[in-house]
């Protein structure tokens, strides 16, 4: 359950948008005040957010898209080296994603930009998602690149 846990979180924030957007609707067609551009906004917010969280959750359960044809042919120690190798790709990748990411976030702070809405949301916590959402990514990775370096494919006949 704790490794589903971004996932879980992830579910919540688009069906929390979901549920806000349409909500919206509703309130549009009754024509009450509360319809606005901060329904969209917050939506808007809530749903990356929520896919962005997801990411660490489909690391954490292989999910991810991978283009492993080629390693199908190949014997279980060259597929356990590729996976070792993509796991440190990932860690460098999403770290350095998590980097420039939260550059943008200070960036977006110290030009204080504000959403559209009258909330006015810093811009600043929609960009947050992914250095958030890649820092646990990398977390990730570093979970399953210890996995990999503890298992010997040549042992059991993993069949990774």
């Amino acid at each position: 359950m704790l490794k589903n846990t971004e996932s879980y979180l992830g579910a919540l924030l688009v069906l929390a948008a979901l549920l806000l957007f349409l909500s919206g609707m509703v309130f549009r067609l009754l024509s009450l005040s509360l319809s606005g551009g901060w329904i969209a906004e917050v939506s808007i917010y809530m749903v990356a957010w929520g896919l962005l969280m997801s990411a660490a959750g489909c690391v954490a359960n292989d999910d991810h898209v991978r283009a492993d044809f080629f390693l199908q042919m190949a014997g279980p120690k060259t597929r356990h080296m590729a996976d070792i190798l993509a796991a440190l790709s990932g860690i460098a990748f999403c770290a350095a994603l998590a980097w420039f990411g939260l550059k943008v976030v200070q960036f977006a702070l110290a030009w204080d930009e504000r959403g559209p809405s009258f909330l006015q949301i810093p811009r600043a916590y929609y960009y947050a998602a992914l250095p958030v959402s890649m820092a646990l990514c990398s977390l990730r990775y570093a979970s399953v690149l210890i996995s990999l370096l503890r298992r010997d494919p040549q042992a059991d006949g993993v069949d990774l």
